[in-house]
């Protein structure tokens, strides 16, 4: 275990003992226990893999102290215009850097200051959809749809079909992430509608990489690819390399899905590699947790439990709870591949939950088939049939069995 554990353990262990039976609380003890071991143990990786594993997030103190300090200083130098748009700017910049409180308290201070001044409408519209990103990523459905939905009234009123089609976008992926395939591709597509010329060819880029995914998840490969190959090309031509690392995590969860794992690995690691230089949190934690299922596939619980654990670091720093479901979905399947069939229950258990809350139709169906199969195996027939039926249900709506992350880019 390592130090700095030890004493949260130990808390957790009293609390356990107070509230639950002496037998209850010995058998779950012994469950942490486990999960503690594995935690613990050993892995040989490649050079690469380590520095992946090993990579330490900056600490917030250090940005905070920085864009403070440039907040101040340019609040007396710049015009109001050009102060309004620097302070969007930077909460996209920490957002992107995993700092999502102070992103977002960035962001609110600039709606206030923009509530009483109406001739700034699309900064006002901009700021409204840098928030709903925020609150997407937590999975605050309905702050995400209130923002977005004050945006979009924004930019109509002012005529900006740009701004429209990036509202558009976003409520395509607020959507695909509740499971409702359909609306979101109706959302994405009507997005396109909205666009013309070379101005807008990095929210055309987006709203493409966002159709991709939503190809994949119904199983049109070759479209799915045709989207990621030309949104790929733009953010080349852009030379935006954040985005342009996302692409690639959705071209490893394509090929993850039609099992070309070694080419899924490349497109992680491209992924990880672009995210790591810039200091992209979010991204990072969703390519890790693709390289952990690929491990779970590969028979290798040991790095995939590095990866999931390295994953659910960075998650509970953004406070991404989309990405901290998903999380718990795999490590429940590497214990069960492991036979720590007590401790894959809790977790499958645990991601459902976490699903259920955030209204993430497509993990919970995974998770649940997934809980399923482990109750079956376990000769728990009765108790599988629910889980299984969940899992069925959804897919058969779907029309097509996959396991795949949900939506992971938006516009702002």
């Amino acid at each position: 275990m390592k130090n700095n554990n030890k004493n949260i353990v130990k808390d957790l262990r009293e609390l356990l003992n107070t509230y639950l039976t002496p037998s209850y609380a010995k058998d779950f003890i012994k469950v942490l226990d486990e999960d503690i071991l594995n935690q613990n143990c050993n892995v040989e990786i490649s050079e690469q893999e380590r520095s992946q594993i090993e990579y330490e997030p900056p600490k917030g103190t250090n940005y905070r102290l920085i864009v403070d300090k440039v907040v101040t200083y340019c609040a007396k130098l710049l015009s109001e215009d050009q102060y309004f748009n620097l302070m969007l700017d930077l909460s996209q910049l920490m957002f992107f850097a995993g700092e999502i409180s102070y992103s977002l308290e960035i962001a609110e201070d600039l709606l206030s200051k923009l509530h009483s001044n109406r001739k700034h409408a699309n900064i006002q519209a901009d700021t409204n959809l840098m928030i709903s990103k925020i609150y997407w990523t937590q999975a605050y459905w309905d702050d995400c749809n209130h923002y977005i939905s004050e945006a979009i009234h924004i930019f109509k009123s002012t005529e900006n079909e740009s701004g429209i089609a990036k509202c558009e976008n976003m409520l395509g992926t607020l959507y695909g992430e509740k499971g409702e395939y359909d609306i979101a591709q109706a959302h994405l597509e009507n997005a396109l509608t909205y666009l013309n010329g070379e101005d807008n060819l990095s929210s055309r880029a987006m709203i493409l990489t966002n159709l991709g995914i939503i190809q994949t998840i119904k199983g049109n490969y070759e479209k799915a690819i045709w989207n990621y190959k030309n949104s790929t090309e733009i953010f080349n031509q852009l030379k935006d390399v954040r985005r342009l690392s996302r692409v690639y995590h959705n071209m490893g969860m394509l090929y993850t899905r039609m099992e070309n794992y070694d080419a899924a690995l490349d497109e992680f690691n491209k992924c990880i590699t672009l995210s790591l230089e810039t200091d992209y949190m979010s991204n990072c934690a969703v390519a890790y947790i693709g390289k952990a299922y690929i491990y779970t596939k590969l028979k290798n619980p040991a790095l995939a439990q590095a990866f999931t654990d390295k994953a659910m670091e960075i998650a509970y720093k953004l406070n991404d709870t989309l990405t901290i479901a998903d999380i718990y979905k795999i490590k429940g399947m590497i214990h069960n591949d492991m036979n720590n069939f007590e401790l894959s229950e809790e977790l499958f258990e645990n991601s459902i939950r976490l699903n259920k809350d955030i209204e993430s139709k497509l993990n919970e169906a995974e998770s649940s088939d997934q809980l399923g199969k482990l109750l079956q195996k376990s000769n728990r027939i009765e108790e599988a049939k629910p889980y299984l039926s969940v899992a069925a249900n959804f897919f058969n709506n779907l029309k097509h069995e996959k396991i795949i992350s949900g939506l992971v880019e938006q516009s702002i």
